[in-house]
């Protein structure tokens, strides 16, 4: 089980955790990446930053939905992406330049029990 604590510089405190990012083929990797929890997220998504920093290859193009209503093909990226010690998994992401942090959605979500206390600012993931 993993355990952490909500993020409380955010307002109002927030759910994260740390990833690790690499390519898919290739031993360079980016650690202790800040993930907020988004369960609204259906595909993860990631610092462009760190897609520039990895060297990650375009794979295709996906439609995101915007808050207001705009949608724009943004391209996917294939990555290793792992939890502190869970085991790593391969999935497809999208890069973000608005993006502080990596936005972790329901593509790695939905392989974990995650239980969030808010009023005691915790996280458990199993």
């Amino acid at each position: 089980m993993i355990r952490y604590s909500y993020n409380q510089q955010l307002t109002p405190p927030a759910p994260f955790v740390h990833v690790t990012v690499r390519p898919p083929e290739r031993g360079i990797a980016v650690s202790d990446l800040p993930a907020l929890l988004d369960t609204a997220a259906d595909i993860t998504v990631i610092p462009a930053r760190i897609a520039e920093e990895l060297q990650l290859i375009p794979l295709d193009e996906v439609p995101i939905g915007k808050f207001d209503g705009r949608v724009s093909w943004v391209s996917t990226f294939l990555v290793q992406l792992a939890l502190r010690q869970a085991t790593p998994k391969v999935i497809r992401v999208v890069a973000s330049r608005d993006e502080p942090y990596v936005l972790l959605g329901r593509d790695v979500l939905n392989d974990y029990r995650a239980t969030l206390d808010g009023p005691l600012l915790r996280l458990e993931i199993e």
